[in-house]
């Protein structure tokens, strides 16, 4: 079973799903045709990879499966792709957050599928809590009553933490669920400040305190932290949010030619400029 789970985990990446669009054809892609496919060279890669995506829901629903879960019911039917942004894979602090929402306020989402364990969870809820203040642990509902004994463990910090659960249908489960409570007693100027880039830095200094600081550009970074420390918590935090809510910009348009299966291999990657060829590989059948 790890077996065919580690290869079904690399099998929606961007790697793969670029390999196809430039040359139809991905190693991973194959050994997974091979293994799960019947009859694969009757169908087209599009319904293959939809069929590979069903077998992940209905047996062992994995990371991915959940992201693009979320990404499908937060940003593209709950929120707007144009005033909502998602990131995946972001470190905060020593912790890398599975998915956050950035839309008028900052929300992280920690996926713990079957797959799973919560032997690092509470490390990472603290870390999350010094950047953020709304945090969620999504998981199956079947896992809703395990998760809410191993969060009231978290003395400090449990009762903040919301709870998103997924049902079999692949549906959130509005009884089985909890809403998050803000929590800003964690919050950390220099981990708020490392969410940033360079230049989104260099806007908020700049906008804040009309200009750079006057130093030299090896001690830049640590001048701008520096100032960014002068600026209220809740206000750091904000303007910050500002920054994040500029990446990932996609047309709508164009998000909405992409099947439900891979919004979040699109999303995520450069594959966004490729929504055309993408679409015509999805159309061509299969040659094994």
């Amino acid at each position: 079973m790890s077996n065919n789970t580690s290869i079904l985990n690399r099998f929606f990446t961007q790697r793969v799903i670029g390999d196809l669009i430039a040359s139809g054809t991905n190693d991973v892609y194959e050994a997974v045709v091979r293994r799960y496919v019947n009859d694969p060279e009757s169908k087209s890669h599009g319904e293959i990879i939809s069929e590979i995506y069903e077998r992940i829901g209905k047996e062992k629903r994995n990371e991915y499966f959940y992201l693009n879960t979320l990404l499908n019911k937060l940003l593209t039917r709950r929120h707007n792709v144009l005033t909502t942004t998602a990131l995946s894979q972001i470190w905060i602090g020593q912790a890398k957050a599975d998915f956050v929402m950035i839309n008028g306020w900052g929300q992280v989402y920690e996926i713990k599928s079957e797959l799973d364990n919560f032997e690092r969870l509470e490390r990472q809820l603290h870390e999350y809590y010094k950047a953020f203040s709304l945090i969620n642990v999504v998981t199956a509902a079947h896992e809703f009553s395990r998760v809410e004994r191993v969060l009231s463990s978290f003395t400090d910090i449990g009762g903040f933490v919301g709870v998103y659960t997924l049902t079999d249908k692949d549906t959130r489960s509005k009884k089985l669920s909890k809403v998050p409570q803000e929590c800003n007693d964690f919050l950390d100027h220099t981990c708020i400040f490392k969410l940033l880039r360079k230049r989104e830095y260099e806007n908020i200094i700049v906008t804040r305190f009309s200009g750079l600081p006057k130093t030299q550009p090896v001690f830049l970074y640590k001048a701008c932290l520096e100032q960014f420390r002068e600026i209220p918590v809740l206000e750091a935090q904000n303007l910050v949010f500002k920054e994040l809510k500029k990446r990932n910009k996609i047309e709508k348009s164009i998000f909405e030619r992409v099947p439900d299966e891979l919004k979040s291999v699109v999303y995520f990657s450069d594959l966004s400029r490729d929504v055309m060829r993408l679409n015509c590989m999805l159309e061509t059948t299969y040659r094994g």
